[in-house]
């Protein structure tokens, strides 16, 4: 299937390096490591017909033949390119909230709901996620040791959570990536980088050409695992409004301002945030 390029190659992991820039203070991020996401179960329930493939998984595996109708059938819609999930608090203390779909931001904002990112919602929609990406802008090294683990996906899982810090669930849609690239790229890479740079973890060379089209082997990653990472964790770098250390054409990095969950207007904090938060 054709897989689209507007997500930032992430889960090449044993490959290439990440970075990211966002507007929020480092109060902010501290809080959202604290919140929580009270309907995530629903929303991963929702994205697929089948149960999760891998045993201990509470994500299905999008890359499996079971899962790819669902989402090929949502790359075929109109409203994918307008979609943002949205998260509303349950209560003035602003520490859990419930996530929802809406085809556009006027209705989420009609609706009391802030955009948190654009497309659809999934397993990395969480605030804690959001934080993890804003906070680490370099992924690299935490992310190249978790895809090299032995022992299977549940081992490249709990390296996610341990060493970087995802949630349970984004942490499945990581691992599944990870496999995917590995399994239909190694050779494209190993050929676009040679094979004695990879396994010294030397990765020469610009990510883009001249034209600013990817080299080979991040091309394949957005070929081959682009959409079912998309569908699957719903939140990306760049439809969270973070740059990604690779080189992007001109608006493929939405905007989305993550300064404004716990304001009641902007400027200013919510009562209930504490100084050292």
């Amino acid at each position: 299937m054709p897989f689209s390029r507007k997500r930032p190659a992430l889960l090449l992991c044993f490959m290439l390096p990440l970075c990211g820039i966002a507007n929020p203070s480092q109060s902010d991020t501290d809080r959202m490591k604290q919140t929580r996401a009270v309907n995530i179960d629903k929303i991963l329930e929702a994205q697929f017909t089948e149960p999760a493939q891998e045993p201990g998984f509470g994500v299905s595996n999008p890359y499996a033949d079971s899962s790819r109708l669902s989402v090929e059938q949502w790359y075929a819609t109109s409203e994918r390119d307008t979609a943002v999930c949205a998260l509303r608090f349950e209560d003035e203390t602003r520490d859990s909230y419930s996530l929802q779909d809406f085809p556009d931001r006027p209705a989420a904002e009609a609706a009391g709901f802030m955009v948190t990112h654009h497309g659809r919602c999934g397993s990395c929609s969480s605030l804690q996620d959001l934080a993890i990406y804003i906070d680490t802008p370099d992924l690299t090294t935490p992310a190249r040791a978790c895809s090299r683990k032995m022992g299977g996906a549940k081992s490249i899982k709990k390296c996610y959570i341990a060493k970087v810090g995802f949630t349970e669930s984004c942490a499945e849609s990581w691992t599944y990536n990870s496999r995917n690239t590995r399994q239909q790229c190694t050779k494209i890479c190993t050929s676009d980088y040679g094979a004695m740079n990879l396994m010294l973890n030397r990765y020469p060379g610009p990510n883009t050409d001249a034209d600013g089209n990817l080299r080979p082997c991040l091309q394949c990653d957005e070929d081959q695992s682009g959409a079912g990472f998309k569908y699957s964790a719903g939140r990306t770098r760049r439809n969270s409004g973070i740059e990604s250390a690779i080189e992007r054409h001109a608006g493929e990095t939405l905007n989305v301002d993550h300064s404004l969950y716990f304001r009641d207007s902007i400027g200013e904090t919510t009562a209930d945030q504490s100084a050292d938060r």
